[in-house]
């Protein structure tokens, strides 16, 4: 019981969750990957508990109840008992129905090194099938090289479009060898960089994404970019707009730049 006036706190309907699910909840789903510090999350007032398959307890106002046959060892944060991050982010995909979301906390959890596809695709493997479908498209996304929400954007466009093939987030390297950049998407045959200006996945700042897009321009890289809100609300200018470009690119010698796939480069 609470013993004061107004809303309880997050932290406490943890606490009440916990309770509720007694001796063995795990909490997993938002509530645990944001307490694995992950930040890009869907918004959710539930609180998702795991217990073992035998129990009898049942899900209560805000408390989720999953029982599960792979009640998972829990890791502790902030004295509370959740579950592994791979377990935690795929119990947090498969009840969200957004492309965007999934796409955004999959990008966060690989951008940062926090775990690979491979280890999130066998987590999806050996649970629930149920509500794993969007996962699994979006990890194929990523294996192809999308890193944000923004650039699946600019996936959805290129794959509507009738534009050459497109290689995301390559590594670059100067005639001499010497790393150039890694434009968001980069058209192979023509020396094109693609680049959506997206504050939020280059954390890097204006000044940095200015540089970078210096020194493609003067390796002699054509570079068009756009914001990601116009890949939403027109994309056939996006599409008119990188043909323009692509066909400009294609007047000019091809630059002297070697290109490393993303599966390749890390």
């Amino acid at each position: 019981m609470l013993l004061q006036s107004g809303a309880p706190s997050r932290d406490q309907l943890v606490r009440i969750a916990l309770v509720h699910t007694r001796p063995d909840g795990v909490i997993t789903g938002v509530e645990a990957a944001r307490r694995h510090g992950l930040r890009r999350l869907p918004d959710s007032d539930e609180v998702h508990v795991l217990v073992d398959e035998h129990r009898r307890v049942t899900s209560s106002a805000f408390v989720v109840v999953e029982r599960t046959e792979r009640l998972p060892k829990p890791v502790v944060r902030e004295e509370v008992p959740v579950a592994p991050l791979e377990r935690a982010v795929t119990d947090t995909v498969r009840r969200c129905a957004d492309r965007d979301e999934v796409r955004a906390l999959i990008a966060e959890v690989i951008g940062d090194h926090r775990s690979t596809v491979a280890r999130l695709r066998r987590e999806l493997d050996a649970g629930s099938q149920r509500g794993t479908g969007l996962a699994r498209e979006v990890l194929v996304e990523i294996e192809d090289g999308i890193r944000s929400a923004s650039e699946g954007w600019a996936r959805d466009v290129h794959a509507a479009s009738d534009l050459p093939p497109v290689l995301w987030n390559p590594k670059l390297l100067r005639a001499d060898g010497r790393p150039l950049g890694r434009p968001d998407a980069w058209f192979d045959d023509v020396g094109l960089a693609w680049e959506i200006d997206s504050l939020e996945f280059h954390p890097e700042g204006d000044d940095a994404t200015a540089r970078r897009r210096a020194a493609f321009v003067a390796a002699g890289v054509v570079v068009v970019h756009h914001r990601p809100g116009l890949l939403r609300s027109d994309p056939a200018r996006v599409i008119a707009e990188v043909w323009s470009s692509y066909l400009l690119a294609a007047s000019r010698p091809r630059p002297s730049v070697s290109v490393v796939p993303v599966s390749q480069a890390g």
